[in-house]
């Protein structure tokens, strides 16, 4: 089985069992709560103090961590956050670890409310302490591109087109000027020389679908996907975690960059994209963890 490392990011805004008001003052209180309820059930958990300014915390990615996250606005009866999971290893038990943290959420606050603020982020790199190769780096991104309407239309609705997650193609001045020419597209991407290059010709800013600003020298080395769902519990923080790592994999194994005038998926549909998927899935050991027709997967169609 390939050996993957990942990282996931979930933005809530949740009401607590037990308030003590104003909660608008109160954020740190419960992120303390959050942090002491995971520890309880015996996951490493550490809670932001609110106390600085606002920073990237590598130092606690061994490790679940709540914080704050701006987007999410200052509701008067609501505590927003975002909780940040421990790097994770698809050769361990990780499903039981989204589990207990699920279990530690609903143990301080109710569920989580559906809010159209709220997402989640999923950070993919190879085994741990080894990066993506820079050919590997342009396998993914050329897939992410050539395949960009097919993605889209497994997402959310209230994922499509968010500011916080525009689609590469539109995000990027470079991939823009090569409309949907293929073989422009491969060109381009196999021209960089380097991750800074290549992280340049994906994106003019972070916020994008698929975001490359961590594989530069420096950085953790990892491919963020921004397309999550507003997750409020264990089988849909799973499935999009699967869904994710699923897609990497079939990008690198399909290396469609090698061969820009043709596909490799079936039929070009959404079905044809997420059989390939699913097919990877199987070969990650993930295959129970995704729903059978993508309908299900961005709700279009709801589960019985």
């Amino acid at each position: 089985m390939a050996d993957y490392h990942f990282g996931i990011e979930i933005e809530v805004r949740v009401e607590p069992h037990k308030i003590r008001p104003p909660l608008s003052e109160k954020h740190a209180l419960y992120y303390g709560k959050l942090a002491a309820a995971l520890r309880k059930r015996g996951l490493e958990a550490k809670a932001d103090d609110l106390a600085g300014k606002y920073r990237k915390h590598p130092e606690h990615y061994d490790k679940w961590y709540v914080t704050k996250d701006g987007s999410l606005g200052n509701p008067q009866n609501l505590i927003p956050m975002e909780v940040v999971s421990p790097v994770l290893s698809c050769r361990q038990d990780w499903e039981e670890e989204i589990d207990v943290f699920w279990l530690a959420m609903r143990a301080v606050f109710h569920m989580p409310e559906r809010s159209p603020l709220c997402g989640s982020h999923i950070h993919i790199s190879r085994s741990l302490g080894k990066r993506f190769t820079l050919s590997q780096l342009k396998s993914i991104a050329y897939g992410i591109v050539i395949y960009e309407p097919l993605i889209v239309s497994l997402l959310m609705s209230n994922r499509v087109n968010n500011k916080y997650c525009k689609v590469n193609t539109v995000n990027s001045s470079r991939l823009r000027q090569c409309g949907s020419n293929t073989r422009a597209v491969a060109k381009l991407i196999k021209s960089a020389t380097d991750t800074e290059m290549l992280k340049d010709i994906m994106q003019d800013s972070r916020y994008v679908l698929w975001n490359f600003d961590n594989i530069v020298p420096g950085r953790s080395g990892t491919i963020e996907f921004r397309g999550g769902r507003c997750l409020r519990g264990e089988v849909r923080t799973k499935r999009w975690i699967a869904f994710t790592i699923a897609m990497v994999h079939a990008f690198l194994t399909m290396d469609d960059i090698s061969h820009p005038d043709r596909i490799s998926i079936s039929t070009w549909s959404p079905e044809g994209f997420y059989e390939t998927v699913k097919k990877s899935t199987r070969q990650l050991c993930m295959r129970d963890l995704l729903p059978k027709d993508f309908e299900v997967l961005n709700e279009t169609k709801r589960e019985d």
